[in-house]
């Protein structure tokens, strides 16, 4: 994951309390890691595709005397650093929360 997020490690935490969940609330190993998928797959997808737009973006804004974000970005800055991970709207992707 490219670091303009700042993302890497704290999916990393949230990749370890869904599988602990995952594995502590369903029957089967092959369930709980399927739901653990399902939990995590878009989110860290999302989260993976909007920091390497924002590496491209700050080769584009160094040029510039004030880089302004990108479109949506406070926005997407609230749905990742106001995670909660004992919430139900953990499971909805970006723009559905």
């Amino acid at each position: 994951m490219a670091p303009s997020a700042g993302q890497g490690a704290n999916t990393t935490f949230e990749d370890a309390y869904e599988l602990a969940e995952c594995l502590g609330n369903f029957p089967d190993l092959q369930t709980a890691l399927a739901n653990y998928d399902n939990r995590r797959i878009q989110r860290t997808a999302i989260i993976q595709t909007r920091s390497a737009e924002g590496e491209k973006g700050y080769y584009k804004n160094t040029q510039q005397t004030n880089p302004q974000p990108p479109q949506g970005f406070e926005e997407f800055r609230h749905w990742v650093y106001d995670y909660d991970p004992k919430s139900e709207s953990r499971l909805k992707p970006w723009k559905q929360t």
